[in-house]
């Protein structure tokens, strides 16, 4: 008996329709992924080499490590964006929802499918990307040297000048490295010191810093967070989802603000300055609170409101 709810032959011929039906456009979306990619690496500009007088090695390859890192996590965001923005295109879309509607699976199974594309899918394709495109922007666009007497100038056809290397000179090319090394590098920068009274009643100066484990599981509900809300403007608008989506949120959080200020100023008895919930929503200006387990637990808890409220939106389109 088919379970209602999830079954998973029936989850696997719903992909399956839907990479076989979408596999046009998935393949477009995966050569723009690879075009956008290979531009920003490049600095837009793939067609010019640089090339870079070494101070030492490891400040030239960590100068890269970064650079790739910052390029990694942006486009990410990015690609999610737009992925998210329509995962539920077919639902909103005059011509294709009634088919999309009648389809024999839940609609949790359907979410299942949109919440996977527009994470694991997106995510997938996109680490596979980036380290290829940056591999070969890394092998001929940027490139360092020890010796600046190995360096000539050459003339373009078009007049320009550009550099050469000449036999002999010792050059070091970037690597990408490991882009997810970036949640050990904030874990260290988020130290701060704040005072402790230890068992003999002295206060002491001690150094508290978020563990990676907090940090993962910050970036994962950001993520998360990031991706159900463009999902849930998706379902939500039929068009100009992700403009109107940043247009509702904008408004929300600045709403948000201004009655955060107006309600510390009036009833909290410390200042605004030193208040717990003044630090949280205006960046660096309090001090950082630290998070425990269950604050996390806590904190997923939005991201999965808004699971649910799409799950709501979903099933009552097939009423």
């Amino acid at each position: 008996m088919m379970k209602e709810i999830f079954d998973i032959c029936r989850f696997k011929a719903l992909a399956w329709k839907y990479y076989r039906e979408n596999m046009k456009t998935i393949l477009i979306f995966l050569g723009v992924m690879v075009v956008v990619t290979f531009m920003v690496v490049c600095k837009f500009n793939p067609f010019r080499m640089e090339y870079t007088s070494l101070y030492t090695e490891s400040n030239y390859l960590d100068r890269y490590y970064g650079m790739f890192a910052k390029i990694f996590w942006g486009l990410l965001g990015f690609f999610l964006l737009f992925a998210a923005s329509y995962s539920f295109a077919d639902f909103m879309s005059g011509k294709k929802s009634f088919g999309a509607l009648l389809l024999p699976a839940s609609s949790f199974e359907k979410l299942l499918l949109a919440i996977l594309n527009s994470t694991v899918v997106v995510f997938l394709l996109h680490v596979a990307v980036f380290y290829s495109v940056a591999h070969v922007a890394c092998s001929y666009k940027y490139t360092g040297f020890k010796e600046a007497d190995k360096i000539a100038v050459a003339e373009s056809w078009s007049g320009f000048s550009y550099p050469v290397l000449t036999p002999g000179a010792e050059i070091v090319h970037p690597k990408v490295g490991n882009v997810f090394s970036v949640v050990d590098r904030v874990s260290e920068s988020s130290a701060y010191t704040r005072e402790v009274e230890d068992g003999t009643g002295v206060r002491k100066e001690r150094t508290v810093y978020f563990t990676p484990f907090v940090v993962w599981n910050l970036l994962i509900m950001y993520w998360l967070y990031f991706v159900f809300v463009f999902m849930w403007g998706s379902i939500t608008f039929r068009k100009r989802s992700a403009l109107l989506t940043i247009l509702v949120h904008g408004l929300f959080f600045l709403f948000l603000g201004w009655l955060v200020y107006r309600v510390g100023t009036v009833f909290w008895i410390t200042p605004r300055e030193e208040a717990m919930l003044y630090g949280l929503y205006f960046y660096n200006t309090g001090e950082p609170v630290p998070l425990s387990a269950s604050w996390l637990l806590l904190l997923y808890i939005v991201p999965l409101t808004y699971v649910g409220i799409i799950w709501k939106k979903l099933k009552n389109k097939q009423v």
